[in-house]
């Protein structure tokens, strides 16, 4: 480490591992940072990046990134100078931001997943708490689902199309059919009653890859593909490839993209499990081959934006 400027730093952190120096450095990285953040959606009370709301986020900074994630050290062992050690910042600033609205947006998924719950098409389990919920006219069951189950159901609703931010606003994440849709997805692949908690973890799960592309993106960038809503510009060949595809085969895809277990697509399919398991390596196989023929190659986010078109696509087609 020949980089006097960091070797100090160095000396500072094993010594009492913050004091003045890596506190002006981390207040700079959060001054330098928080100017492309509307403080309307990511400080915590003003809405305006005051002195309070600028502590604040140091002390969120350096207590939840650079201490209990290990990031102090990190930086330490990569950076071969200041600059590399303050470029490393900035990155942990923009990161204890997402992880803010993140927070947010989690918070009005679950606001209007409980509007749901309590309408008219679910039931509240009676002497159940935390309270507990299941559609109408199901007997699903009451026990608190395994973790298995609520990653189940995290599956069912990873490929469903998402929404982009609307100006200086959160994302709204789920258009409202389709938070409708998820929510049921969400009851059939865990299979047993849910709660406005399990709702929470489902979410975590489901969203974990697409927030930090998402709430990351600058005010410079446009919204990737893979990010638009069902009317996005995929018709033509999520059409096409539904042609390739039979009746079996868009079944067996949608169960299993839901998340559903080999037993569940047996029954659904009417076969036996060692069957339907064939009949689902034949159907994603197939899809293969459309893919490659009708398709042809993509880049990560042009792909990534089919594949939900085409998932929701087959969720539309089961509904019909």
């Amino acid at each position: 480490m020949s980089d006097e400027a960091l070797a100090l730093l160095a000396a500072e952190a094993a010594e009492r591992r913050i004091g003045e120096l890596w506190l002006a450095e981390v207040r700079a990285a959060c001054e330098s940072v928080s100017r492309r953040f509307d403080p309307a959606v990511y400080a915590v009370v003003e809405r305006v990046w005051t002195k309070n709301e600028l502590d604040d986020l140091v002390q969120d900074v350096i207590v939840e990134q650079l201490l209990r994630q290990g990031q102090l050290d990190y930086i330490l062992d990569v950076a071969e100078s200041l600059v590399d050690a303050q470029r490393l910042l900035r990155l942990r600033v923009r990161r204890q931001l997402v992880a803010r609205r993140h927070r947010t947006v989690i918070d009005r998924l679950l606001v209007r997943i409980k509007a749901l719950l309590d309408g008219e098409h679910f039931e509240r389990l009676p002497g159940l708490e935390p309270p507990r919920y299941r559609p109408r006219g199901t007997g699903f069951r009451t026990v608190v689902p395994r973790d298995e189950e609520l990653g189940r159901a995290a599956a069912a609703i990873r490929f469903l199309p998402t929404s982009p931010a609307s100006g200086d606003r959160a994302p709204a994440v789920y258009r409202t059919e389709t938070l409708e849709r998820a929510v049921r997805l969400c009851f059939e692949a865990s299979g047993g009653s849910l709660s406005v908690g399990d709702f929470d973890r489902i979410l975590r799960l489901a969203l974990t890859s697409w927030y930090p592309v998402v709430l990351e993106l600058g005010e410079d960038r446009d919204w990737p593909v893979e990010y638009g809503g069902p009317e996005g510009q995929w018709e033509d060949l999520v059409q096409a490839l539904m042609s390739e595809l039979s009746d079996v085969d868009r079944a067996a895809l949608r169960l299993k993209l839901s998340g559903v277990a080999d037993s569940i697509l047996a029954e659904r399919l009417g076969v036996s499990r060692p069957t339907a398991a064939r009949r689902k390596d034949d159907a994603f196989e197939r899809l293969r081959e459309a893919w490659r023929s009708v398709v042809g190659d993509l880049d990560a986010d042009q792909a990534s934006g089919l594949a939900r078109e085409l998932y929701w696509a087959l969720e539309q087609e089961e509904l019909e």
